[in-house]
């Protein structure tokens, strides 16, 4: 620094050290009398003391008898006389001091879950993007040392500075495909960083610390936060930047302070104490772009060069990690360019213009986080803020942020209630464990994918190892249970129109989904909670599908009565499908592979709509739960070539291969062989949705004409034929009571719905391919120059179709009966 005198100007500068002991001493004390936890010494004096405003300090704090306090006017207590009291001190502070935070829930969906195999891909990743950024300036040297080769030089020398760049290109090529590679096993996303609240002497105070991790790579993961935020941002019908150099920024955001510890490449450790947004994201970029910087250098250094002092000479291996260094700059840089453009003297015209448009945000209006009643819990409370702001927001969600929105404000509605555990712990693992062993707070972190999931794994069923996969089917087993909770029976003697009592689960659903009341239809819930866990459940896989694709995997009644998962693990499945048990098959398949089968990286199960009918469009048009269905029914009712050995080993690959690092020749990791009849690869055959619709095609009329009850026949008469003990058959058939016919036919209600409803889809389709037809014959006539058909021939066809009218006619009238006698159910 020089020893002159700072310029004055709109853009302030550190505070004083004396103030910033007075400041964290007054908020110590304030804390105190508020009985909240207070931040730490060094997030006050390395992050929030040089940040602030010009006399900002002096501003919050008064003296008392006892000691310094802040102002009552400068903070206020947000949820107070709850457990997520926060502490919000009121001050301006420099537009450049504050970061966007990588947990906005707008970008969720471009997060992965923090695993230790995500976290291995991600460093692999940015080794690699090191790797490219090298050949790049290799293949630039190379292409200027040709350039400088005079015309004269010799052939010799010519070839050989030729053969150089055309070397580096090869190698430039080689990294960028590797690099390609990398990404795809990512997905083309990051692993969410992990963060916690800082603990000091046993203690927890009320600021974040995150996961040590590399410099470059903690680098990485700011820019990439920061890419994902701009593209949500493209859809404001305004430009931000400019509305912020000329209006300012009028609303007051809220800021936490946090922690980042780094390693550095030489390595030596780094702890940079720094102020993120938790709203307020897009404005915090936005003036960091005014101001000519970047995020990713406000966190792990600034060039010396971008701030650079007059007189000073440039140093390229120097970079700023102070923030109060780094704001002393950025404020002599920009008053001394200011104070040059009104006294006109001379100097860089572009920095003026960046200084005159950032004056306007010199300083900006803030609530910083310094207290708070659970810092344990600061992290979550801070995510809901942000979830509430953006719901509310102008900005809208897209369908699957907008759905991990709603899963973290559903997972908090059961924290507070007090349920999550009871329900956990008797839905999912099936009382093996009572609810006071389950650590809440720890499984709600990693259910909204905060934290790993090895929380989980008391969860499963005795004896499991705590794999990848075993993992994410307990979580969506967790999602399933919470989004679609178990609703008691109705008492017998319930009056007709006495409210239904829904238990403890479904209040919570519906309070944090705002829903009807459980009386009204719930078709429009079931669609809105499947969306919801489609979102849930493509957090879990590095591949996202189509959330659509999820469309009818829960119907209303699991709305209304609960989807309760089977207390069988994943082996215990498998080894009861080994054993010819279709109920355990359908289980596997509507519960536990379709998750896998959406989201793989060559999807099975897609959304069919119409944006699929490009002629990359692999396999045929079908709904989703067409294809579920095919391969639900492919078990008891085989399609030619397929096996119950064909069924069960492609089932562990979608198990399987979501976890795998590696894929087939050429593609991405994940995929894998298709299996033949006797379950093993047949390698050269991807398996891809062409092959799964050929295996398991399109079902015109339902489940192939046999309900679930005429399978479970045949599945008796079978076992009876291989049973060695006698039977005796009767000459009228065995009589059956009420009871148990009434149960019987419940519970093949659904597989005949279900039955209709896809013979409908391909009526449906089948008549939209007959006007195709006859479009096409019509335009073809056109264009031949032909005749018309004889009138005799078209009334023959007027005919035909009349009558497929009448049908679907008579078909509305017994669908009408249908919805009447199920009212009597």
């Amino acid at each position: 620094m020089s020893t002159n005198k700072a310029p004055e100007g709109p853009f302030p500068y550190p505070t004083h050290p004396d103030w910033a002991g007075h400041l964290y001493e007054a908020i110590t004390n304030t804390c105190a009398a508020e009985n909240v936890a207070a931040v730490p010494q060094r997030a006050v004096l390395d992050a929030l003391a040089p940040a602030l405003g010009q006399g900002e300090a002096k501003r919050v704090i008064e003296r008392r008898r006892e000691g310094r306090f802040l102002r009552s006017t400068s903070y206020q207590v947000e949820a107070r006389d709850t457990d997520d009291a926060l502490l919000l001190l009121k001050v301006d502070l420099h537009g450049a001091a504050t970061l966007p935070w990588t947990l906005n829930d707008r970008t969720r969906s471009d997060w992965l879950h923090p695993t230790p195999e995500n976290l291995h891909r991600f460093a692999e990743l940015v080794d690699q993007q090191r790797v490219v950024t090298e050949k790049k300036s290799a293949l630039t040297r190379a292409k200027e040392t040709q350039r400088r080769l005079a015309v004269t030089a010799p052939l010799a020398e010519k070839d050989a500075a030729l053969a150089a760049v055309r070397a580096a290109e090869n190698d430039l090529g080689i990294a960028e495909r590797d690099l390609a590679v990398k990404e795809r096993a990512l997905g083309e996303r990051r692993p969410l960083p992990s963060v916690r609240a800082v603990v000091e002497n046993g203690s927890a105070l009320a600021a974040l610390t995150s996961e040590p991790v590399r410099a470059d790579m903690a680098g990485a993961l700011q820019q990439y936060a920061v890419e994902k935020l701009r593209k949500r941002g493209q859809r404001r019908t305004y430009d931000l930047n400019e509305s912020l150099v000329n209006e300012g920024q009028r609303d007051s955001t809220i800021v936490v302070l946090q922690q980042v510890p780094m390693t550095r490449q030489d390595g030596s450790d780094l702890a940079p104490w720094r102020g993120f947004h938790v709203t307020g994201n897009n404005r915090a970029d936005a003036r960091l772009r005014l101001y000519g910087l970047e995020a990713r250098q406000l966190l792990t250094g600034v060039p010396q060069s971008v701030l650079q002092l007059p007189g000073e000479e440039e140093n390229r291996r120097l970079a700023l990690v102070g923030l109060g260094e780094i704001l002393r700059r950025i404020s002599t840089v920009f008053n001394t360019a200011l104070d040059g453009a009104e006294t006109g003297t001379a100097g860089d015209a572009d920095l003026r213009d960046r200084a005159d448009r950032a004056r306007r945000i010199a300083q900006v209006p803030t609530r910083v986080v310094v207290g708070a009643r659970t810092p344990a819990r600061l992290e979550e409370s801070l995510r809901l803020l942000n979830v509430h702001d953006h719901l509310r927001g102008q900005l809208g969600y897209d369908d699957e942020d907008r759905g991990l929105g709603l899963w973290s404000t559903l997972v908090k509605a059961y924290q507070s209630n007090g349920v999550l555990g009871e329900l956990l712990a008797t839905e999912v693992a099936k009382d093996r464990m009572p609810a006071s062993a389950l650590n809440v707070d720890a499984v709600a972190e990693a259910l909204v994918g905060a934290r790993s999931l090895d929380v989980l794994a008391v969860l499963l069923s005795p004896g499991d190892p705590a794999t990848p996969g075993a993992l994410r089917d307990v979580a969506i087993r967790c999602a399933t249970v919470m989004l679609f909770p178990p609703v008691p029976p109705r008492p017998a003697n319930l009056p007709p129109r006495a409210h239904m009592p829904t238990g403890r689960f479904w209040p919570v659903v519906r309070g944090a989904l705002q829903e009807a009341p459980w009386s009204q239809s719930n078709g429009p819930k079931a669609e809105r909670r499947t969306e919801v866990w489609a979102a849930v459940v493509a957090q879990h896989f590095v591949n996202r599908g189509n959330l659509l694709s999820a469309k009818g995997a829960f119907k209303a009644q699991h709305v209304q009565f609960g989807a309760v998962p089977d207390g069988r693990s994943l082996a215990s499945l498998t080894a009861a499908c080994r054993r010819g048990d279709a109920e355990a098959w359908e289980i596997l398949v509507r519960r536990h592979l379709l998750p896998g089968l959406i989201n793989a990286p060559e999807p099975f199960v897609t959304s069919g709509q119409g944006s699929e009918t490009g002629t990359e469009r692999k396999g045929v048009r079908r709904p989703p739960t067409n294809a579920v269905q095919a391969l639900v029914d492919a078990f008891t009712r085989p399609q030619p070539g397929v096996t119950r050995e064909l069924l069960l080993a492609f089932a562990e690959q979608v198990l399987d291969t979501p976890d795998s690092e590696v894929g087939i020749a050429g593609k991405a990791p994940g995929t894998f062989w298709a299996p033949d009849a006797h379950g093993d690869p047949r390698v050269g055959t991807l398996a891809d949705k062409a092959w799964f619709d050929e295996m398991f095609p399109k079902l015109n009329n339902g489940n192939g004409g046999k309900t679930k009850d005429e399978s479970a026949e045949d599945k008796d008469s079978e076992s009876d034929e291989e049973s060695s003990e006698q039977t005796i058959e009767a000459e009228d058939d065995l009589p059956e009571d009420a009871l148990t016919r009434m149960t019987r036919l419940r519970s093949t209600l659904e597989s005949r719905v279900e039955s209709a409803s896809n013979a409908a889809d391909a009526a449906v389709t089948q008549i939209q391919d007959l006007l195709i037809h006859i479009g096409d014959a019509v335009q073809a006539r056109e264009e031949a120059g032909a005749e018309q058909e004889p009138a005799d021939v078209q009334k023959l066809y007027l005919t035909d179709i009349s009558e497929i009218k009448n049908r679907y006619t008579e078909i509305g009238k017994l669908l009408d009966q249908a919805i009447m006698a199920v009212m009597s159910l």
